[in-house]
């Protein structure tokens, strides 16, 4: 996910804003410990334009 802030040029406070969580939720969806809703994925994919959401969210 860092990656694709960087090469989008979103910060880690803006992809809170964008995505209407705190920047402590934000830390727990990215250490794990909480997880994603479908609405933030899908807006992740919209923001990162990820044509195919499955692949990026479902990795083995």
């Amino acid at each position: 996910m860092n990656e694709l802030m960087t090469q989008y040029y979103v910060t880690f406070d803006e992809l809170a804003v964008r995505l209407g969580v705190s920047k402590r939720t934000l830390t727990r969806k990215f250490k794990g410990t909480t997880d994603w809703t479908y609405p933030e994925m899908m807006l992740l994919a919209q923001i990162f334009n990820i044509e195919d959401p499955t692949q990026f969210f479902f990795q083995s």
